[in-house]
């Protein structure tokens, strides 16, 4: 059976359309992930080279192009819909959640759209946060673009550390995918902590502001009480 698949692989990823499967998996992992876009790249990783497949330079490029088409369409899936269009985007909890990554955009935006596209939910909650708040397009682009190649290259790195200390290739991108699904959940709980802490400096700093307004509003009234 395991030999039965295994050659049901190699021979998909022989095909010349296994790339715009890429391409498209990718893409709509961007905005609605169904399936894990890192599966299909780390699976021809693994196997690259043990038959007649694509060149993992073309796997890199086109699933970078893939995450970035779908990146984009979140964003403007994001400014199209806003953040006030629904009932349950109105809660206090979602609008605490909303201001929180919006300035954790603002202060650390490389940091946040980097570490979230290798976590399947959580970089379309980033990207679409990033539209519905107006986060400047170009400067989301650049950042999503250093980002989606960065994830490409690092899916295959995944797989081909993983290449040469197993025999069977289904083992191999069972491995890889532990592997890469391991690395999302580590950068998941570094987002979330990361943002909880942002989130409480910013309610600590606020009363402080808040004080200092209060002063600065109240001296006009005591010097004009006392001419």
């Amino acid at each position: 059976m395991f030999e039965l698949i295994e050659e049901a692989v190699l021979h998909a990823a022989g095909q010349w359309w296994v790339l715009l499967a890429v391409y498209l998996l990718c893409t709509i992992d961007g905005f609605f992930p169904v399936v894990p876009s890192e599966s299909v790249i780390v699976a021809l990783a693994s196997i690259s080279g043990t038959a007649d497949t694509v060149s993992l330079w073309w796997v890199w490029l086109i699933g970078a192009l893939g995450a970035i088409t779908g990146d984009q369409i979140a964003y403007s899936l994001g400014r199209t819909i806003g953040i006030e269009r629904f009932r349950w985007m109105r809660t206090r909890s979602v609008r605490r959640a909303v201001g929180s990554a919006r300035r954790a955009l603002d202060s650390h935006g490389a940091m946040v759209i980097c570490t979230a596209r290798y976590i399947p939910g959580g970089r379309v909650a980033v990207n679409y946060t990033a539209g519905a708040t107006g986060y400047p397009r170009l400067r989301f682009t650049l950042l999503d673009v250093f980002a989606a190649f960065l994830w490409s290259a690092y899916s295959i790195g995944i797989a081909k550390a993983t290449t040469g200390w197993l025999d069977n290739t289904l083992l191999q991108i069972m491995v890889a995918v532990v592997a890469a699904a391991a690395v999302g959940w580590v950068a998941d709980l570094v987002l979330k902590r990361v943002l909880a802490r942002l989130a409480s400096r910013h309610a600590a700093a606020e009363p402080v502001g808040q004080a200092g307004q209060a002063e600065k509003s109240s001296a006009p009234a005591v010097d004009s009480a006392r001419d």
